[in-house]
Order: C-alpha cells, then structure tokens, then sequence
C-alpha cells in the first residue's frame, strides 16, 4: 500500500520532543538569528518595517507562511524547487526592489508587493511541484488567517490573486491565456473597471514580482547553490539531467531577451553584488553548457572512456584519501535534502559492508591500474550503498524488510556535471545491481523521481512503489534481485563500456 505525501502525516506522540532534541543545536543558532533561515526572516522584517509596513503584522505573516509551508510537508525535508526557502528569497528581493522604485509605488502597493511574493506558491496540496495558480487561488481564499491578514491591511484578495496570476510561467501560449482571462475576472471582482489604468498597475506589479521570484535565487547564491536549485527544478520536472543546462540556458535567455526591460529595471534596483552574482552565474550555464557539449563529443571521438571500477570488492577497504576527497566533492554536488551528512558518509565509506562503484575516466587510451587504485583525480561520479539498517529513511517511509538485513539501500548517484548524459549513470546503477546481486541481497531500495521509476518498471524492471511523495514526487521503490539475470546485466553493462570507446 502506498500513501501520497507522507511528509503530511501526524507525527507519532514521541516525535516532537525527539525532534527537539536532535534539533537543539539548530534551534539555538535560530533564537540566536545566525540560522540562514532566520538571517533572511530578519532581513525581510527589516526591510518591510523600513519601507513603511507594520512591524507585527509582518511578523505574523512570515511565521505564519513558514508554520503552514512546514506543516504541509514544503519545510527543509521537501525535495523540491518550490519551498519556504524559495519563498522567502522570493520576498526579500521583491522588497529590495520596492525599497528602491519607493517614489513609484503607494504604500498599498508595497503590501501589495509583499502579501503576493510571499504566498505566490501556496499550493501546499498540489500534485507536482510547479504551482497550480488554480489551487493557489482556492488555497488564499479558504484559509481564514490569511484572509484576515488581508483585511487587516485593507487588501483585495482580488487584487493579489491577480498579482499572482501573472507569475504563471511560461507567459506564453495557453499558460498565458488562462491566466490573463481570470485576471480580468478578478479585477473586474475587484470593482476596477476594464479601461482603468489601475489594472495596467497592479498587472505591472505582479510582474515585479515574476522577475524578482525567478532571479532570486541565482542571484543571492553561488554557482554550486544554483546548479542545487536547476536540479531541484529539473527533478520537480522530471528532467533527465543531461538537459538542465540546456534548460537553464533557454531559461535565462526568456528573461534576457523576451522580458529586458524588467530584467534590467529589477536588476538595477538591487545591491551591485546581487546583479553581478546573477550575471556570473548565468554565464556559469553557458560555459557548463559549452563544456557539457565539449566532452560529449570527445567521448563520441573516443578521446575519452570510462571505465568502471568496484572499490570494495574483496571485501576490505581501500579508498585513498584522494579517492575519498574526490567522492566527498561529488557528494557536494546534490542537492541538500537527498544528502546524508559529509560525516556519514566518510564514516560509512570505511566500513566493510558498503558498496562502493566509482565511474573513472580513462584519457587518450591510458589506463594506469595503480593510479586508478591511488588517484582520485580521475573519478566521474559513483553509486553507494549499504545494508537498509545503516539508514534513516525519509519521513512517512516505512520498510517491512528494515532489521532482516536483506536489503541494500542505494543513496542517490552522482556524476560531475559535464558528463551528465554520457550514460554513466545507467553504468554506475546497473553495476551497483549486478553487484549487489553477487553479494546476496534480496532486494534492493531507493529513492527516485515518479517518472524515472515508471519508465523503468514499463521497461521491465522488478520494481515495486512502496511509498509515493507529492508533490516532488520523489518515490521510494524496492527492486527484487532475484529477478535479475547476471549475465544479461553483465552484457548490458560491457556494451555500455564500449560505447564510450567511440
């Protein structure tokens, strides 16, 4: 039996005071205001009481929107584009921008600005991580705090739900039309008249806020922060990774081009670093891009190969510190929620009974064994595990087989960005199976996205869902190796490896 959404579930009566405790640390650093969730709760407070919105009611709003994101399942567990830290970065560079057009802007369109960029992803039901402005609409409507913190303001729910409707993306097509024919609907509810100048406004504030929630994050972090958001996104998607640079550079060209002059007036409305971090970074993309492509067709030349190679497979341990720094990186490389601590996973590369496959790159011909054992320099990407009971599961999983020791688990692989596409995934994963086979387990566990494992068992992999998440869709399924034929797996792999000769 499957259950959607598990991170919705009541938490069993022993949960809270756990949590405490193992949050403690967390817990203090955020009373402290040294947490990065409550360095920028502050920050957004600041900024609102600066620009001239009350004190109390801004803090009610934000602990409330972080309270109702959390509880939904959409807190720092969700592995997902569309959570409270996007949301929070979201508003604080809508009031930066409102901070510095002050001289255009009422002070009802600085609430306006503030209420629509905070809740603009309150869709905390929705199946898929995109929003829904749909829901998003249903959900303002029909929550009665949010609608007193409206009132409370004098703000026409009309009015922001339009705002929000004009972040729909892409602006383009059907999208576009739906959204422009219920904006009308709304402000014609709103008591605005069809040829009132006042609709072009708040239309123009929403785009503000459009912009400002889709460069946010790319330009308040560095490179490695935003490829962690691209790979939320391509997830929330249920992209292949090969196309996230791609993606990402379409993506950036719609603003640069299709939307300059919003870009250009929001960008120049915030600190200098903020512009220059966003323009380094979309630069980032191209040239990971370009280079993506690059290696792509020196491994079509056979300028470069891969090999695979079992680090572990007499049992011992073996990994240098160079390999061991060079996995470490790697590990760097995913995204926050599907990792487990750098501890853990050091700790855990040491131990006897973890899996450990690395994908290394073989250049101009030269394959040196010994360096291979020794270097780490030239490791691509890897697939770990262990036993099931080495891990904690994701919460509202629940694994019947947990304390048989039957099961293997496998952490999410990892691969350097400008191989992405080469198939050095469906290597590392196919040889983590056959391996896992030769050392007797039963089954296999891990998480992926819906899509991903659907394709496979339509493939015919022995895959079973035992628990399903919405909405990232991050699934965890058990894969049965008895099922799996060595012989033919190990010819899948072999045929792999060639390819990669050129």
């Amino acid at each position: 039996m499957t259950v959607n959404n598990p991170l919705t579930l009541p938490y069993p009566w022993w949960y809270e005071i756990y949590q405490r405790i193992k949050l403690a640390p967390w817990w203090f650093s955020y009373k402290l205001g040294i947490s990065k969730q409550a360095l920028l709760q502050d920050k957004i407070i600041d900024l609102a009481v600066d620009i001239g919105l009350q004190d109390l009611w801004v803090k009610s709003v934000i602990k409330f929107a972080i309270t109702e994101f959390s509880k939904k399942g959409l807190g720092p567990d969700y592995y997902g584009y569309h959570n409270i830290d996007h949301e929070l970065e979201a508003t604080y560079f809508t009031l930066l921008i409102a901070d510095t057009l002050r001289n255009r802007l009422s002070k009802d369109d600085l609430y306006y600005l503030f209420f629509a960029s905070l809740f603009h992803d309150f869709d905390p039901l929705k199946d898929f991580d995109r929003p829904n402005e749909d829901s998003v609409e249903w959900f303002l409507r029909n929550n009665k705090r949010i609608v007193k913190f409206a009132e409370y303001v004098d703000l026409n729910l009309d009015i922001v739900i339009a705002m929000i409707y004009r972040t729909a993306f892409p602006f383009t097509g059907s999208v576009k039309e739906h959204a422009l024919n219920r904006i009308d609907e709304l402000f014609t509810r709103a008591g605005i008249p069809k040829n009132d100048r006042k609709r072009e406004h708040y239309m123009w504030l929403g785009w503000i806020v459009s912009i400002a929630e889709r460069v946010a994050g790319y330009a308040m972090k560095d490179y490695n922060g935003c490829m962690e958001l691209a790979m939320k996104n391509a997830h929330a998607l249920g992209w292949h990774p090969s196309m996230i640079n791609r993606e990402a550079v379409k993506y950036f060209k719609i603003m640069l081009e299709d939307e300059k002059d919003m870009l250009d007036l929001i960008l120049s409305a915030v600190p200098a670093e903020y512009r220059e971090r966003f323009y380094n970074n979309v630069n980032s993309f191209k040239e990971a891009y370009a280079r993506e492509l690059e290696i792509r067709e020196m491994i079509r030349q056979g300028l470069i190969r891969f090999n695979i190679k079992v680090e572990n497979s007499n049992g011992g341990y073996c990994c240098s510190d160079s390999c061991i720094n060079s996995l470490l990186r790697l590990h760097k490389l995913l995204p926050l929620p599907m990792r487990i601590s750098d501890e853990q996973f050091v700790s855990t590369l040491k131990r006897n009974d973890t899996l450990l496959i690395t994908l290394r790159k073989i250049v101009n011909g030269n394959n040196d064994d010994d360096a291979s054992n020794d270097d780490g320099d030239n490791i691509l990407g890897y697939s770990k595990g262990g036993p099931l009971e080495l891990y904690r599961l994701r919460r509202g999983t629940r694994d019947e087989n947990k304390g048989k020791r039957n099961t293997i688990y496998l952490e999410p692989i990892s691969i350097d960005y400008p191989y992405w596409g080469a198939n050095g995934g469906h290597l590392l994963r196919y040889s983590f199976i056959l391996e896992a086979k030769r050392r007797g387990y039963r089954f296999l566990t891990a998480y992926a996205h819906r899509s991903v494992i659907e394709e496979r068992i339509a493939k015919g992999e022995p895959i079973e869902v035992i628990c399903k998440y919405d909405p990232d869709r991050f699934d965890y399924y058990r894969y049965d190796l008895s099922k799996v034929d060595e012989g033919y797996l190990a010819r899948e792999i072999e045929y792999m490896l060639r390819d990669s000769e050129g």
